[in-house]
């Protein structure tokens, strides 16, 4: 007789992911079966590898573009169709499922709604789709049960510059929409020049657009106009997405803001919410100037209303703002690949004259892109750049904001001295002229978002951005972490703020701010890069802080006193010419004796409020080194929350948190303190 066993039987049921993640959508106009798209980051680990989603609607599609390195969902692609009552919001909740067993949506279905399309650039000539035209795209973007999207491009007419490129959705019910876009810039075909033109855009037989303009070399501009930011063959849906602002903070591709800006805010009267080809939009009119303006920061003012506020104007503002950015002459396409440059292709290729772009370098091998002629583009300067398309891209899924930013990575990288970047590698030095220190930091928050979101599916291109990435953080590791340098976190400055004579080096602590945020920033993300390289990431990122951190001292003599921590300049060594090369200095050996040759004054030992010229100073300095001790607290960096809470701590600081409502680009906070 068979025995039986005392153990108990056990059945292990796994339990099932706790999502967060869900968003509302408003039509303007209501109606059944609408159709829509956008784009939805997750948390780390909060979709696990092998878990599916789908939604709180019946027709609702994710498909995935990116995963964090322990392989949870990070990024997708969401879209459905939904009934909608006119002006009445409706919640989305993201849920485990199975997805809808049902073939995609192919461009033989695109076909068969015999769509037509077709873009005239007047004297250079037109490029027109129809019929089997749809079943070549460039690349399949979205492949899906609900909605698949493609990209197309044709050359306009004979022009060896001027192309044509649709951004193309079809839907299940044979809804399509179609966002249009001209291009004037390739990497190295001869005599790039402006193509003033009447541009015209036609769908299904229709004039959809109609305008003269003069697009300058390597610029391109969506054909849009007004409040309309696509093409439909059917009416236009009119549907606003509105995602849960905390849950994508929480996600950590952005940064967490502590700002909530009301809807009577100033800022609302000047937020761009329509559209004409290369309008100026919210950026600066000249980009490079001395002084705040609101497009510079970890993000641009308009990106970061849509997460300090509810205000449905934010949304438009992000697009509009995002299509804008095509007016600058920073998109350079290899003819080869016919997509962003891949860094290991050019070792030596430098941007030549009259681009644009300031501050370029120069070729080991007198190797240039071709000069230019005709009207040159606005101006771009790597040190005062914004992000641009990022956000749009997390709101909205497209394609066209994705490559927006891989063009504002690239750029950096073709501006620098071959040399000076290590050629392939792509190293945004501190102290080269074509950088400077806010110039290398604002272009590594650049490719840390290109690396971010460029699909897991495009290895190639996603490589380059990796590789150059990780050369970044081994330059650096090697420079300050692997030997004795700067005990205090300042990375070597591209010049002196007083010159030589005083006997004492000055540098502007506000720039290594901005360095320090976007390191902070760059771990926050979490590329793809090699665990060696992620711990020296870490590693030198804890040096880096000191350099805020060591601002926020107490009042000992050997201390700079938090109250002063806003400075203009700040010393650095006791001598006009510093060893940074070795890391040799001459260094001061404490904090105190920085404060002292900064202020002119020792530690008074005194505490109190928090003071300088600009304070508050939400836009200046003050509100400069928030993002820095932000990511310094976050990542637990020693001394980091000490600092922190002297700052507020302080009885003013909630002037600085008031301020912040206001203008709040620089309302950076960290996740883990109050």
């Amino acid at each position: 007789m068979a025995q039986v066993s005392s153990q108990p039987f056990v059945v292990r049921i796994e339990p099932r992911p706790v999502l967060t993640a869900a968003f509302k959508l408003t039509s303007a106009v209501g109606g059944t079966a609408l159709p829509f798209t956008l784009g939805h980051a997750f948390k780390k680990g909060e979709v696990p590898a092998g878990v599916s989603l789908a939604g709180g609607i019946p027709e609702l599609q994710v498909v995935e573009k990116n995963r964090w390195p322990d392989g949870s969902l990070k990024f997708a692609v969401v879209s459905g169709r939904i009934t909608l009552e006119a002006a009445k919001s409706f919640t989305v909740p993201l849920q485990v499922g199975t997805p809808l067993s049902v073939p995609n949506l192919s461009t033989a279905n695109l076909k068969a709604s015999g769509i037509t399309a077709s873009v005239d650039a007047g004297i250079f000539g037109a490029a027109a789709w129809s019929g089997s035209d749809w079943d070549a795209p460039f690349v399949e973007w979205v492949g899906g049960p609900v909605m698949s999207s493609w990209i197309y491009r044709k050359p306009i007419g004979a022009d060896a510059h001027l192309v044509a490129w649709l951004e193309v959705r079809l839907y299940k019910g044979g809804e399509v929409e179609v966002l249009p876009w001209v291009e004037n810039g390739y990497l190295n075909v001869a005599g790039p020049t402006s193509k003033n033109a009447t541009y015209r855009f036609m769908m299904n037989g229709a004039e959809r657009f109609n305008s003269a303009f003069d697009l300058p070399n390597h610029c391109r501009t969506v054909l849009v106009s007004g409040a309309r930011h696509s093409y439909w063959n059917v009416a236009d849906p009119q549907i606003t997405p509105r995602h849960d602002k905390e849950h994508l903070q929480a996600t950590r591709l952005v940064p967490a803001y502590r700002a909530s800006v009301p809807s009577g805010a100033s800022v609302w009267s000047s937020l761009s919410q329509t559209y004409v080809p290369l309008q100026l939009s919210n950026y600066s009119p000249a980009m490079g100037t001395t002084g705040y303006h609101g497009s510079i920061g970890m993000l641009p003012e308009w990106d970061v209303l849509y997460l300090a506020s509810d205000d449905d104007r934010a949304y438009a503002g992000v697009i509009v703002n995002g299509y804008s950015a095509g007016r600058y002459g920073i998109h350079y396409r290899d003819t080869q690949t016919q997509r962003p440059i891949r860094f290991s292709s050019y070792p030596n290729l430098v941007i030549g004259g009259n681009s644009g772009i300031t501050g370029t370098g120069a070729s080991s091998t007198n190797s240039y892109t071709p000069a230019t002629t005709g009207t040159p583009p606005q101006t771009w300067a790597s040190s005062h750049h914004p992000s641009v398309g990022f956000m749009a891209y997390l709101l909205t899924g497209r394609f066209y904001f994705m490559e927006q930013v891989q063009f504002a990575a690239t750029v950096h990288f073709l501006k620098n001295t071959d040399t000076a970047r290590l050629f392939a590698q792509g190293v945004f030095r501190s102290n080269a002229g074509a950088n400077t220190t806010r110039g290398a930091a604002w272009a590594m928050r650049t490719l840390v978002q290109a690396a971010c979101i460029t699909p897991d599916s495009d290895s190639a291109l996603r490589s380059e951005f990796m590789a150059s990435l990780e050369a970044n953080v081994n330059y650096y590791h090697r420079r300050y972490v692997a030997m004795p340098n700067n005990p205090h976190g300042i990375v070597t400055p591209y010049s002196d703020y007083t010159g030589v004579g005083d006997g004492i080096y000055y540098t502007a602590p506000w720039q290594e701010d901005f360095f320090t945020a976007a390191y902070g920033y760059a771990i926050d993300v979490e590329p793809a890069i090699s665990p060696a390289g992620m711990t020296n990431l870490r590693q030198f990122f804890a040096w880096k802080a000191r350099s805020v951190i060591g601002r926020f001292g107490g009042t000992a003599p050997t201390e700079y006193l938090y109250r002063d921590a806003a400075t203009y300049t700040i010393a650095v060594s006791p001598s006009d010419n510093p060893d940074f090369e070795n890391g040799k200095g001459p260094w001061y050996s404490d904090w105190g004796q920085i404060y002292a040759a900064t202020l002119g004054t020792a530690n008074s030992g005194v505490p109190g409020d928090l003071r300088g010229a600009y304070y508050p100073g939400e836009t200046s300095y003050w509100g400069n080194l928030q993002p820095a001790l932000a990511y310094a607290v976050e990542h637990n960096v020693p001394g980091a929350l000490q600092a922190y809470e002297r700052m507020t701590g302080a009885a003013n600081w909630k002037s600085m948190v008031a301020a912040l409502n206001t203008a709040p680009v620089w309302g950076v906070r960290p996740r883990n303190a109050p």
